[in-house]
């Protein structure tokens, strides 16, 4: 009698979790890519935000160190195999520079995300210019462009 209703037990709790409590939703379209701030080691890894205004100067600052951090927020759902960082003129894929990702979460769903990517000194040079190109993943696209970020090796 005990086996049957732990078996009867079991069965309704594997249909339970295989049933769906909820749908998703199509991902959303890709809306904008911002190069949002920079940091090095020395600011002590504390972000300085890029301006609002294109093409996003960062002429009043000077960076140094064995890299150079880009955080990039992406609204909507990128599609990595279609995400190019551009240093100087040289394209990297997405997953060609080292990079960590946060999810950003309105009202419990995924609506984008913050990525940190990790530039090595051997990229850059004194003054740079940092394009990013993202296509979504349902749809969209959108790029942003950062230029005069001085980096002393």
């Amino acid at each position: 009698m005990k086996k049957s209703i732990v078996f009867l037990l079991l069965v309704f709790m594997v249909m339970v979790s295989v049933s769906p409590l909820a749908t998703a939703g199509p991902a959303p379209a890709l809306t904008k890519v911002d190069i949002a701030a920079f940091t090095a080691e020395n600011y002590s890894n504390q972000w300085q935000k890029t301006p609002t205004s294109y093409p996003k100067s960062m002429s009043g600052y000077s960076f140094s160190g064995p890299v150079l951090y880009m955080a990039v927020v992406y609204t909507g759902y990128p599609n990595w195999n279609l995400t190019f960082i551009k240093i100087n003129g040289n394209q990297f894929r997405h997953s060609e520079i080292p990079s960590e990702r946060v999810n950003l979460v309105s009202g419990g769903v995924i609506v984008g995300y913050e990525v940190h990517y990790k530039i090595p000194k051997a990229q850059l040079s004194s003054s740079n210019t940092i394009s990013v190109n993202s296509s979504g993943t349902n749809g969209g696209s959108g790029s942003s462009v950062s230029t005069n970020i001085k980096f002393v090796k």
